[in-house]
Order: structure tokens, then sequence, then C-alpha cells
């Protein structure tokens, strides 16, 4: 429980950090999230339904706060990771009394390693996105298939493999590749059915919990104008595009923030912790080793595939360290190996907390863009950003008329700027445009007409470092 509340606190100091690029667009969707144009109303995002309910949740907390320097903040969503982050610690706790129980020292060394990492701005921390917000989910399935899969066939086994199914497809439900439970239940049963009386039938139970879950999400998303085909597109088909898209065209940034997410990896201790743990268990062969191993295999795959490294995709290793971690229960010489592993990761998330609580972030150019942008503009003046950072958007105060708010769907939706050329010329052209560059092309896009187009009915206004701020050229408003 110590540890629960001091991954909790760990957030406190960041309440008021400026919302990054992912927390700033979630918001933008959740708060207009209603029949439109587009998937979520008039925005399109590649994540699933739930995540943007957890998102408009936070937004109920508290809206969006502009700080003097020009950056949005948002501390009630700031209060949501850190209460995912508290309840993560806890379940693992929970988790790791379960599958060792009496070993005290493995439940110590279970919570130490999640809320040395949950505490880490290695990983993300303090930026809420849909690995962190999966992660009780995830942990809290595990614990119901842990204990489903365990005793006599009964309501309460029932309830319970219903419930670790539901838990998984929530997780799934904020982002879409977590699938953690779903491997664990499925080696567990497939390793242990002998031993397990009526094992397919609580797989039945699993597969019953998260279909209904499954059913009354998108029934929910359907009344509000998203379809299941429309999802299905967003979450599976556009992240297969995508893969394609990064990977014949993808500029050096990709590559340089997979060198930092290599580096944050070991930098963090979850590479020595994943690595020591993982030998341990393997030597050992529990029941629960094979499971722990998948589910941590997926969880490698899956950051691996992401394409873009982002810090936050390392979040999506803490289940599988977990499970490691609390089963390993190791011998003298092992043991001593793996407490230092954990003293590491301990130590490092001290250290890289303790630096940002004291250092805060510089401000930003993109503040400077939104400061400026805020100052100048009509509350009911449009605002697209070139490509990508809608943290932009949301300290400015207004609205985008481009559906894409990240680039990423930009190059694979709309690679020639058909639709951004038609939102420009049409009826709800916006009044600014923020381009990262001298010109809207980049990496993946052909963007000669629309850039034209630009040159044309909009006039250069201001300069930040690498941003440039340009008004529309029109008549009626020149005075202003």
């Amino acid at each position: 429980m110590l540890a629960a509340l001091m991954a909790t606190a760990a957030w406190l100091p960041f309440l008021h950090r400026p919302l990054t690029a992912d927390e700033s667009g979630f918001l933008l969707v959740a708060q207009q999230w209603r029949p439109g144009h587009s998937l979520y109303g008039d925005y399109w995002v590649d994540r699933p339904p739930l995540l943007i309910w957890l998102f408009a949740l936070a937004d109920h907390l508290g809206a969006v706060h502009v700080t003097a320097a020009g950056a949005a903040t948002a501390p009630g969503l700031k209060l949501i990771g850190a209460v995912a982050s508290g309840t993560s610690v806890a379940l693992a706790g929970l988790l790791a009394a379960l599958v060792s129980p009496g070993h005290r020292t493995a439940r110590v060394a279970t919570v130490l390693v999640a809320a040395a990492l949950l505490s880490s701005p290695l990983l993300g921390m303090p930026g809420v996105d849909g690995e962190l917000l999966a992660l009780p989910f995830v942990l809290l399935g595990l614990v119901c298939a842990v204990t489903a899969m365990r005793g006599t066939w009964g309501w309460r086994t029932v309830a319970l493999a219903g419930g670790a199914g539901a838990c998984g497809m929530a997780a799934a439900l904020v982002k879409q590749n977590v699938i953690d439970v779903f491997v664990f239940t499925l080696v567990l049963v497939a390793v242990s059915h002998r031993q397990v009386p009526r094992s397919w039938g609580r797989i039945g139970a699993v597969v019953a919990g998260a279909v209904l879950l499954l059913g009354t999400a998108l029934a929910a998303a359907w009344a509000r104008g998203t379809s299941a085909p429309g999802l299905w597109g967003a979450v599976v088909t556009f992240r297969a595009h995508a893969s394609e898209m990064i990977d014949s065209s993808a500029s050096a940034a990709t590559a340089e923030r997979g060198a930092l997410l290599a580096a944050a990896f070991l930098g963090s201790g979850a590479a020595v912790v994943l690595v020591t743990a993982a030998a341990v268990v393997l030597v050992r062969r529990t029941p629960l080793t094979w499971p722990a191993i998948a589910v941590t295999g997926w969880e490698v795959f899956a950051i691996g595939m992401g394409g873009s490294y982002w810090l936050h995709y390392l979040i999506g290793l803490v289940p599988g360290l977990v499970l490691l971690v609390a089963i390993a229960r190791p011998g003298p010489r092992a043991g001593w190996a793996l407490r230092c592993a954990v003293v590491y990761a301990v130590a490092s998330a001290v250290a890289v907390w303790a630096f940002h609580v004291v250092i805060p972030p510089p401000v930003s150019p993109e503040v400077e863009v939104s400061a400026y942008v805020r100052e100048h503009a009509h509350p009911s003046d449009g605002l697209v950003v070139g490509f990508g950072d809608p943290q932009i958007i949301a300290a400015s105060g207004l609205t985008s008329p481009y559906e894409n708010l990240w680039s990423l769907p930009v190059r694979v939706r709309d690679p020639h700027l058909a639709g951004l050329r038609s939102v420009m010329s049409g009826g709800s052209a916006p009044q600014w445009i923020v381009v990262d560059g001298d010109s809207l092309d980049s990496w993946g896009l052909e963007a000669e007409d629309a850039q034209q187009y630009l040159l044309r009915h909009y006039v250069e206004r201001a300069r930040y470092d690498n941003w440039h701020v340009w008004q529309r050229r029109d008549p009626e408003r020149s005075g202003r």
C-alpha cells in the first residue's frame, strides 16, 4: 500500500505540466465526440472508444487551463494518471501475493519494480497515454485469470473468468495491442489444462466476458456516431497501412526515437530486471513460467511493431515484468542478482524523477506559437497545424476544421493533402495555419497543390524556431 501511495504521490509535482501532443489531441477528440462527419465527431484517431471515454472523464474533472506562458495544462487528467499508476502498483502487489503466496520478498520486489517504472520519466511519466490507462485493466485481468484457473468449478469461477475476459477487453478498448490478459490465459490453459478441471469451460467464460463488454462498448459508441466498421478500419486496418508507411518513408527522427527508446529501456532498469527475472523463471519452471514469458514476449513484440518508438511504449512491459519478478523466487545467488536489478530500477527512477522536478521544461516553440495565435485570433477562427502537435490547438483555444490532428493519419489517409486542400478552400476554411517547416511538404506527402494554395491565400505572420504561423488573406478581417 505504501508503494502505491508513493507512486500516486510521484505525480503531484507534475499536475500543471504542459500537455503532450497525445494528451491534448485525445482531450480535443473527447470534448466534441458526438455524431459528426468523422470517426469521433469531427475528428479521426486510430484508437478504441474506451480511451476517449476516459479522456472525457478527465475533461469533466477539470477543463484545460492555459498558463501565462501559453501552455495547455489539465490537472484533472494528470490526477487520473496518478490514480492509474497507484492502482496498478496495488494490483501488482495483489498479483504477487496470488502467484507467490507466503513469499514476502517476491511481493516487495514486485511492487518496487512497478512503482519505480511507473514513476520514471524514462517511461513517459507524467504523460497520460493509452498504455498507462490500460494497465490497471491488465493487472486486474491477470488477478482474475489466476484466481479463476484455481479451485473447483462453480459460479465464482465463472464470474472470475468472465471478469478476466472483461478486463482484457477493456484494456484492448483503451489501446488495441494490449491483449496481455488473453495471451496469458490461453498459454496458461494450454500448459496446465490437465490439472485444471473444466479448463475449456473457464476459457468460454473468459470469451463471454470479453464479448459482452465489446458489444456494450460498440453499442455505446454507435449511439455517439462511431460505427463498428469505422473502428475496425481505425484500430486494425490503419495500423497495417501505417506500419508500411513508416517502413518505406519514415524520416530520420523515427530512428532517433528508436535509439532513445532503447536507451530509456536500459537506463530505467527495465532491461536488467527483464533479463534477470526471465533467467530465474526459466530455470525454476513453475506452471506460470510460460504464460509469463509469453506475455513479456508479446509486449516486446508490440513495442517493436509500434513503429514510432515513443517512451510511453515501455509502460506496456510492466505486466510482464511484474509477473516475472513475482514468480521468480530465486535462490541465494540468483536472488542477489535480481535484488540488484530491482535496486537499480528504483535508484534510476528516483534520480530521473528528481531531475525532472528540480528542472522544469523550458518554454517550447510550440507554446510560443499557441500564445501568439491565442492573442491574435478570434474565438470563431479555425486552426490547422501541419502536421501533428495538437497541443498547439488545445492551448490556442480554437478548433480545427481538419479531421486529422496527428501527423501519421495525415500521411496514411491524406498523402496528397486533398482533404486538407478541400478544407482550406471550403466554407469552414481555417483562419490560421501553423506549419512545421518552410512548407507543407514532408515525408510521405505530396503537398504541391496544398502548398500553392497556402501561398496564394495565406500570409505568414510569425515564426518561432521552425514553426511558421500563417493567416488567411481575408479583406473583411484585415483590420482586426
